[in-house]
């Protein structure tokens, strides 16, 4: 059999090796007399050879550790970092530079890494009391090496060690040499570095485990470390650390993708409460968003982007398992390899998960399907089924507020002014203020636009004028307006066409009924509301008497716009209910409908819904409701790159832009406006 000396030059001859290190791993099979005998050459044995070749000083493998059987991987990489640190004109029998940050940059630093100490500084507590023992720690530090939290026992506070690791000490390779941590930065992989392995003859005594920390774009984040004296070596340590850092990496990970659905999974069942489980994160529609460590390694030879769907990875339909993953149920489904795995899902915090047709509703990781004849949108608190004639919605949190506060003003006796633009449901409003207030207690309209002035005054008195209205006594079959609101309310709609002879002709009747009211007569008018344009009492177009501005004087308020809504669902259901009972607006139908600015309202809303039913060859309205917007609106938008080519994806592109524009590039107004993360409106609109 051939000596390994001899077969090691042979390897370094034939692959030319040029350098101070070896990068591979070599099995070599050896024959003799019809035998065959697998050699296993390890770096070992090369490294003496370079050690030899390149006099290396220091490099003393004699007096390793007789115990230590690590793989060649591991020598390998030390040896690359003690050739990187004669680069840096390091000399092993040196000092290392012990380089400890400022006050204020070490306070910048850790104020940086405030959001991943959160879930680092937990795992470091327990891994220490996993493998504390007589002089040990267990430190974490950031991507740049800068130790930001340690934990020691008294031991190793009082060693060499303990004075060097400490918050605002850099671990980098350039200064400290070969480390546990400076490798870890630099090879992105787990190191252990112990005794002389370390460049340094200072740091001999020690025994360094590190695990680098991954966001999942695979971003490092940091470094934890477990550090003992070398002849307390635990073999068992690497594989604990390696466990914090997983549960640190995943717990980064359901934090990031709190408002997505997470599936996870593994081969084996038992496995899906570890670690080593796989997760993915999906949006609403199946398609992926973000994938951990373990789900790259098990999907290998798929392709795992934020442009896959899930049933392009499964060999399975996203909305066809979704129910039965509900209530943390577990299935066993196969990838587009053919490997076997059980799945279970980790509902989401936020968001709903929607199935593009309308028929499935996952609503906190629960599914419900939607018969088509019992329709229900999710959180309207509206079923579209039932029989109604346009039901009022005033679910807004600052409408509603205003409508109580208007409420007890015209209990009071006190006038109500309600401003808006144009089609913004004013009168509907005065309508609910008038049947929260005096319950059944009908309402008399007067839009002022349609009044001729001149006739005004006998149109509100009615043919006596005046002296019958005051007089109280019918005397003809034509009473007048305001003697008809006796008993009720009146509302003055469009006060800005009021010139200001009719202004006082209702500041006269508002002066009587306010005596009559004071004698408690039953008879007389018991609310005055008066609505107009959003800027009517300021524009100068408008000439607003004295008189009439104090009579009008109260409770005002004005009305949001139908995009600024934050019940607009519920509004557009209830306008859809009431021009069809039979027809359903799907959920990514509402989602399109909000993402929209309807500049003219509730008028443009009603007639986009009326033509998406009315182009509707079901009873689900989908689709049809952007061709509906198109008709009506400007939808010169166009999706990102990644959203091109699916008509699902392409709608949501479209609307987030929509919004995005509309609120001046405002993310957390658009993300809070569509229900989406914030992460999802960044990634369609950097494309763009």
């Amino acid at each position: 059999m051939l000596r390994k000396e001899h077969l090691c030059l042979k390897i370094v001859h034939f692959l030319n090796i040029k350098g101070y290190c070896l990068r591979k791993q070599y099995y070599y099979t050896v024959h003799r007399n019809s035998a065959v005998s697998r050699v296993l050459i390890t770096k070992d044995w090369l490294l003496v050879l370079w050690r030899e070749k390149m006099s290396v000083e220091n490099w003393d493998y004699e007096n390793k550790d007789a115990g230590i059987n690590r793989a060649s991987s591991v020598i390998s990489s030390i040896a690359d970092s003690w050739s990187r640190c004669r680069e840096f004109g390091l000399r092993a029998a040196g000092t290392p530079s012990e380089i400890v940050l400022s006050e204020d940059k070490f306070k910048t630093v850790f104020e940086q890494n405030e959001s991943i100490r959160h879930f680092v500084t937990p795992e470091m507590e327990l891994l220490y009391n996993q493998i504390a023992g007589t002089n040990f720690m267990v430190a974490y530090a950031d991507p740049g090496g800068v130790v930001l939290d340690s934990i020691q026992d008294e031991d190793f506070k009082a060693g060499e060690g303990g004075k060097a690791v400490i918050p605002g000490s850099v671990w980098v390779e350039n200064h400290r040499g070969t480390n546990a941590l400076g490798l870890a930065i630099h090879t992105k992989k787990p190191a252990i570095v112990t005794g002389k392995d370390h460049f340094f003859h200072k740091l001999n005594d020690l025994s360094c485990f590190a695990v680098p920390i991954f966001d999942h774009e695979e971003k490092l984040l940091g470094v934890i470390d477990a550090t003992s004296n070398a002849k307390a070596r635990n073999e068992h340590t690497l594989a604990l650390v390696k466990l914090a850092s997983r549960n640190i990496e995943n717990r980064l990970f359901t934090e990031h993708f709190c408002g997505s659905l997470i599936l996870m999974f593994h081969a084996r069942q038992e496995y899906l409460p570890t670690t080593s489980v796989a997760m993915i994160a999906v949006d609403e529609y199946g398609f992926i968003e973000g994938a951990n460590a373990n789900a790259k390694a098990s999907l290998n030879g798929l392709e795992i982007s934020r442009t896959q769907h899930f049933g392009e990875i499964f060999d399975v339909q996203f909305f066809d398992i979704v129910d039965q993953l509900r209530s943390n149920g577990i299935i066993s489904i196969k990838d587009r390899m053919g490997s076997v795995v059980f799945m279970r899902a980790q509902p989401p915090i936020s968001r709903r998960v929607i199935k593009v047709d309308g028929d499935l509703l996952i609503n906190n990781g629960r599914a419900e399907p939607l018969a088509d004849e019992q329709k229900a949108i999710p959180n309207s608190g509206l079923a579209l089924n039932q029989p109604t004639k346009a039901k009022l919605v005033f679910e807004d949190e600052v409408l509603s507020k205003d409508i109580k506060e208007a409420v007890r003003g015209i209990q009071l006796g006190l006038p109500l002014t309600i401003l808006g633009d144009q089609s913004t449901g004013k009168t509907e409003l005065a309508r609910e203020i008038n049947k929260q207030a005096f319950g059944k207690s009908k309402i008399t309209e007067v839009d002022c636009l349609h009044i001729n002035p001149e006739q005004f005054e006998k149109q509100m008195f009615g043919e006596h004028g005046k002296t019958g209205f005051f007089d109280q006594e019918p005397r003809t079959a034509k009473e007048g307006k305001l003697f008809l609101a006796r008993g009720g309310v009146v509302l003055f709609k469009n006060i800005q066409s009021l010139d200001t002879g009719a202004q006082d002709v209702v500041v006269a009747a508002q002066q009587f009924e306010e005596t009559q009211r004071d004698k408690n007569e039953v008879r007389s008018i018991k609310g005055w509301i008066f609505s107009g344009p959003i800027d009517c009492l300021h524009n100068n177009e408008f000439q607003i008497s004295s008189r009439f501005a104090n009579s009008i004087q109260g409770k005002k308020f004005s009305t949001p716009s139908l995009s600024q809504r934050s019940d607009f669902e519920k509004v557009a259901c209830a306008i859809a209910s009431a021009c069809s009972t039979e027809y359903t607006l799907s959920p990514i139908a509402l989602r399109i409908l909000k993402s929209c600015n309807w500049t003219g309202n509730f008028s443009e809303l009603k007639k986009v819904i009326r033509l998406a039913i009315s182009q509707s060859p079901g009873k689900i309205i989908r689709q049809e409701i952007s061709e509906a917007i198109n008709a009506f609106t400007d939808n010169s938008l166009n999706p990102c790159p990644l959203c091109v080519g699916s008509p699902v994806r392409a709608e949501t592109c479209i609307m987030i832009q929509r919004s995005w524009e509309e609120t001046g590039g405002n993310v957390s107004l658009v993300a809070r406006r569509l229900g989406v993360s914030r992460n999802t409106v960044y990634k369609h609109v950097k494309n763009v």
